[in-house]
């Protein structure tokens, strides 16, 4: 007998262009996707890790940077009709190895100007600027509604030196210049999304961007990330029946065995 081909479960894969190209089961979230693009401008998403954020920001920075070139035969293919941006994806995950004011400056300057050199984001000569204040300054030159940022783990800097209150406020004060940029040049920013695992409310980062809009407990864009029963079954229904047959059980009895398993487990 023949035996079945499934579709590639997406385990351990965060960017979406390789997923896409892999053929790796996705679920289809785009049609939110671009509820949300073209709802707001400036949006907060905090979710805990390993729960898809790199995945979204990847998707968001795939649609931008390509229209829709990785979306064939998904919602969002027949909706969009924006044109393509130039696209800054921070990955602030980069930036945790460092015990001291000095370390952390040096950090920033070189993922900076490593992250301009990779986006082929270039200057005049005759600035000579740290590759921090390079970035900023580059952002002020731009046209306007021209410019896509992503940023993911904007707080994994923060939670490094938490227990170091002095080094944290360092920190803290000098990102705040990044998203007060942010603030001061949003007529260059077509979209701006943020993601991290907590909001640090009590800084001056969310201050700084008073209008960005945090989806993390809104109802509507809840499934955003994760799966929804209805998802699991409709994407995953091959491996579902191929468990459920090993197990000598119907495939809704497995989801509720899974589902007692992992309540017993929490």
């Amino acid at each position: 007998m023949e035996r079945k081909t499934f579709s590639q479960l997406p385990l351990g894969v965060s960017d979406f262009h390789k997923l896409r190209e892999l053929e790796k089961i996705y679920v289809d979230k785009t049609g939110l996707l671009y509820e949300l693009i073209t709802t707001f401008e400036k949006v907060f998403l905090a979710r805990p890790r390993r729960f898809g954020k790199s995945l979204l920001v990847s998707t968001f920075e795939s649609l931008f940077k390509y229209g829709t070139r990785d979306f064939k035969g998904l919602a969002i293919e027949k909706l969009w009709k924006d044109k393509t941006y130039k696209v800054i994806r921070l990955d602030f995950s980069n930036l945790k190895d460092f015990s001291s004011e000095e370390e952390f400056s040096v950090l920033l300057d070189e993922y900076f100007e490593i992250l301009m050199a990779q986006s082929e984001v270039t200057l005049p000569k005759d600035k000579n600027f740290g590759g921090f204040s390079s970035f900023i300054y580059w952002l002020g030159l731009q046209p306007s509604n021209s410019v896509v940022v992503l940023i993911d783990e904007y707080d994994a800097p923060l939670t490094v030196c938490m227990n170091n209150p002095e080094l944290f406020d360092f920190v803290r004060k000098k990102l705040s210049r990044l998203y007060a940029s942010f603030k001061n040049y949003e007529g260059v920013i077509r979209f701006l999304f943020l993601t991290g695992i907590t909001k640090f409310n009590k800084t001056s980062i969310f201050s700084e961007l008073n209008t960005l809009t945090d989806i993390s407990l809104s109802p509507r864009y809840g499934s955003l990330l994760g799966y929804t029963h209805e998802e699991v079954v409709e994407y995953f229904k091959d491996y579902l029946n191929r468990s459920a047959k090993a197990s000598d059980i119907n495939s809704e009895q497995l989801l509720v065995v899974q589902s007692i398993n992992t309540l017993s487990i929490k």
